[in-house]
């Protein structure tokens, strides 16, 4: 093997390495909000997930109040006493709702091992790929958190603004990147990011525009088009400045 080869092994090998090591973090923190008598942390992740899915929905028809922990139980097909053994208050429920979708929207750029050295543009791409595939799974758990934010206790509420800023700032690593390599066409990189986030769930909250005018998968599929082409400098554009 030569020289070359080698360091590109070892280059592809810290690579697999640190994204290893991130989608561990990711997972590794994904219940860490609210605290469970269980013991098996792999058991834990999926039986909160599962309480988050099924209560965000319960909560958007009844409202958070007007929702019980009867109703929850049955609505998760879980005994009362099994349900208290993953959680310790109503609110922790809600907590994990707005923990679900920030834990999955944080893999599509934490994951990445190349987030400063990879191709700003494959890494755009990914992103806003994979995050308006986690916004459709997690559709219920978004309006959630736009109706029932001023519900959660202010230490959780600022937390999650924290969760959604750090994912901004990161994206926002990436789209300077661009910006330096003449890629992109953003004049802030930080504003941008933010323009970006609201627009992927934009669907979400206004999605009913679209409907009966285009397939689910169609809507999706312009979005993401919008965003990209919003982002990205024209090619004709890159080949002018390249020339001067």
């Amino acid at each position: 093997m030569t020289r070359g080869l080698q360091n590109k092994a070892r280059t592809n090998s810290k690579k697999n390495i640190s994204a290893r090591q991130n989608k561990a973090k990711v997972k590794e923190s994904a219940s860490r909000t609210v605290a469970s008598r269980i013991k098996n942390p792999e058991l834990v992740r999926k039986k909160h997930l599962h309480i988050a899915k099924k209560a965000a929905k319960l909560f958007i028809k009844k409202g958070y109040h007007q929702t019980t922990m009867r109703e929850i139980s049955r609505a998760t097909g879980m005994a009362i006493g099994n349900l208290y053994g993953y959680i310790t208050h109503k609110e922790d429920v809600l907590c994990l709702a707005f923990d679900a979708f920030h834990q999955y929207g944080r893999q599509h750029l934490d994951a990445r091992a190349d987030i400063d050295t990879g191709n700003p543009e494959e890494l755009l791409r990914s992103f806003v790929h994979g995050a308006l595939q986690s916004v459709r799974k997690f559709r219920e758990e978004i309006i959630l958190m736009y109706r029932e934010s001023r519900m959660l206790p202010k230490k959780e509420l600022r937390r999650s603004q924290e969760k959604e800023m750090a994912q901004i700032k990161a994206l926002a690593r990436v789209l300077e990147r661009g910006m330096d390599e003449g890629l992109f066409r953003p004049q802030d990189p930080f504003f941008a990011a933010g323009m970006v986030f609201y627009q992927l769930i934009f669907l979400t909250i206004r999605g009913w525009m679209f409907a009966g005018k285009y397939s689910t998968e169609e809507t999706e599929a312009l979005l993401e088009d919008f965003i990209i082409n919003s982002i990205i400098m024209p090619k004709e554009k890159n080949h002018q400045a390249e020339k001067s």
